[in-house]
């Protein structure tokens, strides 16, 4: 099972670069026009004939910009810009109104109603090809701008949930060992577990901030040695495993080197393993390994817990989801993990997904691109 980012043709992703512009002109001759001068310019046009077609192109097609007649019979372009802006779609798309001279007094209402330019007939090429890649540049920093927004917000809510889980941790064994009747042996065992937490805290909040300073200098993307990855993983997680008396078998395998962001990569297995951990019974056994497939490299964990059924599997991956299956010391899950797992996994050109294990349990696969 493949489920990789690279599995596109590269038509389409040549497709898919291409800006694409909306044409809103009743006139036959004027759609054709404009259409073969915007294909010259390297866009992708979406020719419509009317304002009904504009819109279903719109939902449709995905322009980056529309370039609406004004005066239509029907659905003119006050009515196409005002469906435009009550779909939460199409709310921010931007439209440049075409207009003859005459209809110039309507610019004002053009504008309050959404409007971003103008282009008056008959235009000149030169200026109209200006003003549309002026637009499709704004839209294109615009996107990149929401993007890093949603990314730093994504980034924030996966430390608040690894860090809540430490403290969460160290509270819980604080609490008990405050209580006057623990024996020493077990006051002993909730002391290490408060240290490991503040440790594997402390461990992850200096991973975070050294991704920052990686991103920040643009150097995030390098060699990863997997075996040095998993043996990592597997000396931080060892104390948690064996509070349950669970072994973590790190098995042979052939060398792999994969491409990611270090910190990206380690936090991924983290939380596999994490939850390995969580969900498998006392006296289990986790295998983890690696090996190569095609242009890929694969990490899987393995465990002998009681399995993710059919509904669950559907929205494994999805924010905020817990799965009706529940860990077996009651440990703490926010229903992030996975899916900010797999996000990170995916924007490192790779994914993350899971499959039933035989015999029973789950393998959670972690694919990246080799070197």
């Amino acid at each position: 099972m493949s489920v990789g980012l690279n599995s596109d043709p590269i038509d389409q992703l040549v497709v898919r670069a291409q800006p694409a512009v909306l044409v809103v002109d009743d006139q036959q001759a004027n759609l054709q026009m404009l259409s073969a001068l915007l294909a010259r310019s390297g866009y992708r046009v979406l020719p419509a004939l009317s304002g009904r077609e504009g819109l279903d192109l719109a939902a449709s097609g995905k322009p980056d910009v529309v370039l609406l007649d004004m005066k239509m019979p029907g659905m003119d372009g006050f009515e196409v810009l005002k469906r435009l802006r009550e779909d939460s779609s199409s709310r921010d798309l931007p439209v440049i109104f075409l207009t003859a001279d005459n209809d110039r007094e309507h610019l004002v209402r053009a504008f309050a109603a959404g409007a971003i330019d103008y282009i008056t007939k008959p235009f000149v090429s030169e200026e109209l090809l200006a003003r549309v890649r002026t637009h499709v540049e704004l839209k294109k920093s615009r996107d990149a701008l929401r993007g890093f927004a949603q990314e730093k917000q994504e980034m924030a809510e996966l430390v608040a949930h690894d860090l809540r889980n430490y403290f969460a941790n160290i509270i819980f064994s604080a609490d008990l060992l405050s209580t006057s009747d623990e024996s020493a042996p077990n006051r002993q065992r909730l002391a290490e577990s408060i240290r490991s937490s503040a440790d594997s805290g402390m461990l992850f909040l200096q991973a975070f901030l050294e991704q920052q300073e990686h991103q920040v200098r643009g150097a995030a993307i390098e060699p990863l040695p997997v075996r040095q990855m998993l043996r990592d993983v597997v000396d931080l997680l060892t104390h948690k495993a064996e509070s349950k008396s669970i072994a973590l078998d790190l098995a042979a395998h052939e060398t792999v080197i994969v491409s990611g962001l270090r910190v990206g990569v380690a936090h991924v297995l983290q939380n596999l393993v994490t939850n390995a951990i969580k969900y498998s019974p006392h006296g289990s056994r986790i295998d983890i390994t690696a090996l190569k497939h095609g242009k890929f490299g694969r990490m899987q964990v393995m465990d002998r817990g009681p399995g993710i059924n059919d509904e669950d599997r559907a929205n494994l991956f999805q924010r905020y989801v817990r799965l009706s299956s529940k860990p077996t010391q009651g440990e703490n899950s926010t229903g992030l993990g996975l899916a900010l797992a797999k996000q990170q996994a995916r924007a490192m050109g790779g994914n993350l997904w899971h499959e039933p294990r035989d015999g029973g349990g789950s393998v959670f696969t972690l694919e990246l691109p080799l070197i």
